[in-house]
């Protein structure tokens, strides 16, 4: 159904969509030219669809009507196709595959690549702008083998703890060390009677994924956790990574911390509730500052330190980091070589820099490191940044067979349930799950 629908329009299915034609004009030459369809010279006018989420449409919008972008792609209009979250950019491309009508450029998530990577262009790593991306060999799923890539890594955030200065200075709080420490001061915020401990937002099950979904990776100091898993046949035992790090899970939760209603509030109210210091922390990405600001969040009050995650205090911490949203060019565009110079266009320090100063984000280019409230946060503590690995295809496909998701199971857990008998039951699906497949 959906191939026949996306045959008769693609327009019909994507209704949502917001498309911008931003039409630039101008002389001289448009670059060097690389493998593409159609090769790009100073006459040739290209129209080249791109896809993003609606959060950077605006700057997108005010950038190409920059020199710098007319200078480097005078004669190039975009069609900017504007998407309200990720997902729905997910879904639009899912669609459009079956149909091969992929835009010529976007960006997704990492772990979204699998499902794009038949009708994606790929990179060789003697390519320019491969080489002077410092993230593009961190991420297994952007790997095409021989060298060579699906996508280039667009930003890199880290997670961090939020919290109010002013509410650990009325408490006598001092900055955790250990799991057990942040633990024993989320308890105590929410123990004053004034505050909730920690903001969540467990109504809508995500915003618990640093607890979840990362504890039984960066807990243990292995990047490989999931790719681990794919290799045994009962990996929720209680020997291993996922289950010890649910124990942490339940000691968090079952303090109190969360508030007594966890599941009663979504992420938006949960931002909302720290931005007006109704809570002392919330464990959350870097992407979180731009929201607190337009919530009315004091600057002046909000300290950030990274989520602990080691036992002993002696013991160095390490701080979970994400690279994401890589740009992805479609192996079927005509205008591959123009795509390229887009990207190199928006890799320039003149693009670049302030979007990530403006989203206080970080960067996955050489050279260029934007100044912002995290970068200097960095500074003030001794943490190893630490980069999880997504599970492979093996573990993708025990993923999806088990229905295996720490969000749901923590979602559970809010709800007062017990995760053992839950990781008892995902063991045996997890080995009925590699019988079937095969796997030894």
């Amino acid at each position: 159904m959906a191939r026949l629908l996306a045959k008769k329009g693609i327009g019909l299915v994507l209704a949502g969509i917001l498309s911008i034609m931003i039409v630039l004009t101008g002389c001289g030459s448009g670059g060097n030219s690389t493998n593409s369809n159609v090769s790009s010279n100073s006459n040739e006018k290209v129209t080249l669809s791109v896809a993003i989420l609606a959060e950077d449409l605006d700057y997108w919008k005010q950038t190409t009507q920059s020199d710098s972008f007319k200078k480097l792609l005078p004669n190039v209009t975009l069609d900017l196709q504007s998407f309200k979250d990720i997902e729905s950019l997910y879904k639009s491309l899912m669609v459009r595959q079956s149909a091969n009508e992929m835009p010529d450029l976007f960006y997704v998530k990492p772990y979204k690549v699998i499902d794009l990577k038949d009708s994606l262009y790929v990179w060789d790593k003697s390519d320019p702008l491969v080489q002077m991306n410092k993230a593009v060999d961190s991420i297994n799923e952007l790997k095409a083998g021989d060298g060579k890539y699906y996508g280039l890594p667009m930003k890199e955030f880290g997670e961090w703890v939020f919290y109010s200065k002013s509410i650990f200075s009325e408490l006598g709080l001092t900055i955790p060390l250990t799991w057990d420490q942040f633990v024993s001061t989320a308890k105590a915020i929410q123990d004053s009677g004034k505050y909730q401990g920690l903001a969540l937002g467990g109504k809508d099950t995500w915003p618990q994924y640093p607890f979840v979904a990362y504890l039984g990776t960066v807990s243990f100091n292995d990047p490989n956790t999931d790719n681990g898993a794919a290799m045994m046949d009962t990996p929720f035992s209680p020997d291993g990574h996922y289950y010890k790090a649910f124990e942490k899970v339940e000691q968090l939760y079952k303090s109190g911390a969360v508030g007594k209603s966890p599941l009663g509030i979504g992420y938006p109210e949960a931002e909302q509730m720290f931005a007006n210091k109704k809570a002392g922390m919330m464990a959350i990405g870097q992407y979180y500052y731009a929201d607190f600001l337009t919530m009315g969040g004091d600057p002046k009050d909000l300290g950030l330190f990274p989520l602990p995650v080691v036992n002993d205090p002696n013991e160095t911490n390490r701080q979970v980091y994400n690279i994401d949203l890589p740009f992805c060019i479609s192996k079927d565009s005509k205008h591959i070589d123009v795509a390229k110079k887009v990207i190199e266009w928006y890799f320039s320090p003149e693009v670049y820099k302030p979007y990530l100063e403006e989203r206080a984000m970080s960067s996955t280019i050489k050279g260029i490191d934007p100044q912002n409230i995290f970068t200097d946060a960095s500074k003030q503590y001794n943490a190893q940044p630490f980069f999880p690995k997504a599970g492979e295809v093996n573990f993708v496909k025990l993923q999806k067979e088990t229905k295996w998701d720490p969000t749901v199971v923590g979602a559970l857990m809010l709800a007062g349930q017990d995760f053992r008998p839950i990781f008892e039951d995902l063991n045996k699906k997890w080995t009925a799950a590699r019988q079937k497949f095969g796997m030894k």
